[in-house]
């Protein structure tokens, strides 16, 4: 015989439009977390960016320091294409130079722009050296800028 329960009286499980409220109110308390998430990620992205490119401009800037007064005077003469406008980083920084740095390819989402400009035409004394590092993210660009100055040692002002 079979029993039956009594009216009025529930069973101990969930019922479909329970379940389905539940799951409405639980998925707009995960909607803000899910845009949190999203947000971080592409702050974390443009900070490894940045990040990169400072390391990629003092690195430049330091090679370029290192070539010293005379080599930059004669890239000036007979250019090897130290100095250039907007090019994909790769390779190597100075491609006649077996000893320069090699770039990792994760450098190659970023652009230079290397241009010295000489005190004197005729006999420089000194060569200001600027660099801009450009990269696109995926709502904008971004750039850096970077400058030294690279004087003849024992030059008179």
């Amino acid at each position: 015989m079979r029993r039956h329960r009594p009216r009025g009286r529930r069973s101990n499980g969930f019922s479909t439009p329970e379940l389905l409220m539940t799951l409405m109110v639980f998925s707009f308390g995960l909607l803000p977390l899910i845009v949190l998430f999203q947000s971080s990620h592409k702050t974390t992205a443009q900070a490894k960016n940045l990040m990169v490119a400072q390391s990629l401009g003092r690195t430049i800037i330091d090679e370029i320091r290192a070539m010293g007064f005379d080599a930059i005077a004669r890239e000036m003469r007979e250019p090897t294409g130290v100095f250039h406008d907007f090019q994909q980083v790769k390779g190597k920084l100075v491609e006649s130079d077996p000893d320069s740095i090699e770039y990792p390819e994760y450098y190659g989402r970023f652009m230079t722009k290397v241009v010295a400009d000489a005190d004197d035409d005729n006999n420089p004394k000194k060569f200001r050296i600027e660099l801009e590092i450009k990269w696109r993210e995926p709502d904008r660009e971004f750039s850096l800028g970077f400058g030294t100055v690279v004087v003849k040692y024992g030059a008179k002002f």
